[in-house]
């Protein structure tokens, strides 16, 4: 991408008089759309309507890239949710490509993770695919690690790249490489810096880089990934890096672009509300400068679009203070009556997720999980809803320091202070805190002296009568 201008009087490697051609015959303009992450055949949480959000969220996007009449689409990793995949998931796939097949829009693609085929594992799904002429699926020879330069085969369906839009453009494609990555990258940078010239004097004006992997730090938990630095050999052969992995959509600087999930494939992503896709506009005649004179360029305007997908909500319904089951259902009731008439009018009915987060003050085990999720259900509606209980238990710190743990003699009365402790900790048993204390004593005892099992059970009944009034 040296000395652009010189490149774009160059059409098929010979040099055209500026006198002779109009000036348009010397630009090159092209759009196409860059999606990643579509997760086809994913049934999320066992609910086969979800099967039918994730392919519908994909056709969509294809039928925006027929509406748009684009040049070309990329699928940055991960169109697939699993590299084994049902007959409807290949059908749903085929029914979304179809629609550009017939209009001889090329669709280029990269393995992700979640669809790369194993070693030695024969013909993949989305191989087949790419033999049924669906789509390109780059697949670059690796020597020593490296990535080699070579042109795409479509009998091998192996090979770096692909030219379009004459000749003019060319896309690369590294699928996923793992633990790899690092030293893929620097190879694929050494062997685009060799290829370089060669590329210019054919009349390569632009070039797309598509990549499985993401920037470290994107998403804290997901560790691994490239550091930004590790990216920057790259940029001064690549004028559009589209990425896929991460679902967290996010872009860098004018040339590094990840689009997201395009549906909604764990709670979390909830959060982030702009996943989707790029539609992205090339014109080597209008270049942008993406923050001062002295920056390289920008030949491309990306435009990040919301793709069409089932709401989803999550809450975070925080327990600290509450002491006994039913003033937690009254504030998860609270929530549901203040939130839930947002969704009233959603064309597709919400998945709701409610996280129960912070210190329980009380047995988890009374907290009734059935009745929480039907008053969900009974406020939103929803495709499925589900309550969480990621909740801690107070840990024990016991008071003063006039017991010795050291001392054997006092472990008797430590437990006893223990057990107080803990009982004390649920408002129904606290009034009766001294007395619970020794019922968990003389469970303790009758469980290590391997008393009948029907006895003990029959003892904490008789004790619950006796001090709950039950």
């Amino acid at each position: 991408m040296d000395d652009r201008a010189a490149a774009m009087a160059v059409t098929g490697g010979t040099e055209t008089p500026a006198s002779d051609t109009p000036h348009l015959e010397n630009i090159m303009r092209a759009s196409f759309i860059h999606i990643a992450d579509t997760h086809l055949g994913y049934e999320q949480y066992g609910v086969r309507e979800r099967f039918n959000d994730f392919s519908r969220a994909f056709w969509d996007i294809m039928e925006v890239a027929v509406q748009r009449q684009v040049d070309f689409v990329v699928i940055a990793g991960d169109l697939f949710n699993k590299r084994a995949i049902d007959a409807q998931t290949l059908l749903h796939a085929i029914e979304g490509l179809k629609k550009l097949k017939e209009r001889h829009v090329p669709v280029i693609a990269i393995e992700g993770n979640h669809d790369r085929s194993y070693y030695r594992d024969g013909t993949s799904w989305l191989q087949f695919l790419c033999h049924q002429e669906y789509l390109m699926l780059l697949a670059p020879y690796m020597r020593d690690g490296a990535p080699q330069i070579s042109r795409w085969q479509s009998d091998t369906m192996r090979g770096s790249h692909v030219d379009l839009v004459g000749g003019r453009l060319r896309v690369y494609g590294l699928p996923w490489q793992g633990a790899a990555t690092n030293r893929s990258m620097e190879g694929l940078a050494e062997a685009m810096a060799a290829a370089c010239a060669g590329e210019e004097a054919a009349g390569i004006e632009y070039r797309l880089l598509m990549m499985h992997t993401g920037v470290e730090g994107i998403v804290p938990r997901v560790q691994g990934l490239p550091a930004m630095a590790q990216f920057q050999p790259l940029r001064s052969h690549v004028d559009y890096l589209a990425l896929g992995h991460i679902h967290k959509p996010y872009e860098f600087e004018g040339w590094m672009y990840n689009p997201g999930s395009t549906e909604t494939c764990g709670a979390e992503e909830s959060a982030w509300e702009d996943r989707g896709y790029y539609f992205v506009e090339i014109d080597t005649d209008e270049p942008e400068r993406i923050i001062d004179l002295n920056k390289t360029a920008r030949y491309h305007r990306a435009t990040h679009l919301v793709s069409k997908r089932r709401p989803f909500v999550r809450h975070e319904l925080r327990v600290d203070g509450l002491t006994e089951p039913e003033t937690l259902y009254a504030r998860l009731e609270d929530y549901c009556k203040r939130e839930s008439y947002k969704h009233e009018h959603d064309s597709l009915r919400p998945l709701v997720q409610i996280q129960l987060i912070g210190i329980l003050n009380f047995d988890a085990g009374s907290l009734d999980r059935v009745r929480m999720e039907e008053m969900v259900n009974s406020y939103f509606r929803p495709l499925y809803a589900r309550v969480d209980n990621n909740t801690n238990d107070q840990d024990y710190i016991p008071e003063g320091d006039d017991i010795d743990g050291r001392d054997r003699s006092a472990w008797h009365e430590l437990e006893r202070r223990i057990f107080e402790d803990l009982v004390s900790r649920d408002n129904r048993y606290l009034p009766a805190k001294e007395q619970w204390s020794m019922v968990l004593s003389d469970l303790k005892k009758m469980a290590l002296e391997r008393d009948n099992p029907a006895a003990i059970a029959q003892f904490l009944r008789d004790k619950r009568s006796e001090l709950m009034g039950m």
